[in-house]
């Protein structure tokens, strides 16, 4: 039982065992191995691997600024009144030496229409209306004719004298043309004879007064109408 422990103690020791030497040949290969390694692999590194350094592409251009905003201008309306410049008066630039001869003046002509026929109306037309043509009598101003009858007074001031048409004791006859409404109202009168200081008065009274209106056929119509007003001092 005791006799490997007593053989091991009857050995005798060696300094150095073949386990050593194995392990420091085994170290002395692998430390070979490394530097070849290193030698070799940093010889190929510097053969393999090139740095080339780019020159980095420019940058791009900034973008455009954005568009400036329009502003909307508010169309013209076309129903609004438009504004008409004047002309400018432009001064001659040759003054006459001579100031020319003064025209005498031609003496007006007055022309009779025809009875019945309308102020401004053309040459050759029918009293009272157009040839081929339906007139309603109640609704067109026409000039008093035979056919119809005279407005009647009904009511209404006469002309009252002036201080002044007194004083020169004016009498005579005023021929004054009005416009006798289908309802017997006059206005729109115009003196076509005068008596001095006495138009006005006489205008004002007819415009005041009432008539039974012309008729035309048995129907009242409007006529332009000439009134006599005789005026007499007492």
């Amino acid at each position: 039982m005791f006799d490997s422990v007593l053989r091991q103690e009857t050995l005798p020791k060696r300094r150095f065992g073949s386990g050593a030497l194995l392990g420091f040949v085994v170290y002395a290969a692998a430390a070979g191995f490394a530097v070849w390694a290193q030698a070799s692999g940093g010889k190929e590194q510097r053969k393999d691997v090139t740095v080339t350094f780019v020159k980095p592409p420019p940058p791009p251009p900034p973008p455009p600024p954005p568009p400036a905003a329009q502003q909307s201008r508010p169309k013209p309306r076309t129903d609004a009144p438009q504004t008409v410049l004047a002309q400018a008066i432009v001064a001659p630039t040759i003054v006459p030496d001579m100031k020319p001869p003064e025209q005498d003046p031609v003496a007006g002509t007055f022309t009779e229409g025809v009875a019945g026929g309308i102020e401004g109306g053309e040459v050759g037309g029918v009293p009272g209306g157009i040839v081929g043509g339906v007139v309603d009598a109640t609704s067109v101003r026409m000039e008093f004719d035979e056919r119809m009858t005279h407005p009647e007074y009904l009511s209404g001031p006469n002309p009252t004298y002036t201080d002044k048409a007194i004083e020169r004791e004016i009498e005579g006859t005023c021929v004054v043309k009005c416009v006798v409404t289908a309802e017997g109202r006059v206005f729109g009168c115009r003196v076509l004879k005068s008596l001095p200081f006495m138009d006005r008065a006489v205008i004002e009274a007819l415009e005041r007064r009432r008539y039974k209106p012309a008729t035309l056929g048995g129907r009242p119509v409007e006529v332009n109408y000439v009134f006599k007003i005789t005026l007499k001092l007492d």
